[in-house]
């Protein structure tokens, strides 16, 4: 095959750091398996400011699925822990944009709209 048509779809390797919290985390599969994020930063040696940094970059640039509750951080597996995972990140989402309503003085789907007009010019993604 002509070297231009190999297509390399897998993502950069990790940093030394994000693999080791990745590997905090990625054998805890499903919901009961959960590993608090202070554990990660004992195991690891890395401050839990930074652990927390870390699972969002592993989550929005490297697309590992992580999701996380009270009791810490999982590979969510079944598709009923992939919906409560999207419920309650949904939920903090809308509580937040609630929020922020209440400073502006307006209405949540004015927020909401606003937010989607900054994030489509800011990334040009369709919202």
């Amino acid at each position: 095959m002509p070297e231009q048509l190999t297509l390399d779809f897998q993502t950069q390797p990790l940093m030394p750091e994000e693999q080791a919290v990745w590997d905090c985390i990625k054998d805890r599969r499903g919901k009961g398996c959960e590993v608090l994020g202070t554990v990660i930063a004992s195991r690891t040696g890395i401050d839990y400011t930074t652990v927390r940094a870390i699972i969002a970059h592993l989550i929005n640039h490297k697309h590992k699925l992580i999701g996380s509750n009270s009791k810490g951080y999982y590979m969510p597996v079944a598709p009923e822990e992939i919906a409560e995972v999207t419920r309650s990140l949904r939920h903090r989402g809308i509580m937040i944009l609630v929020r922020a309503a209440r400073l502006q003085k307006t209405s949540l789907v004015e927020i909401f709209q606003q937010s989607c007009l900054e994030l489509k010019q800011k990334s040009g993604a369709d919202v």
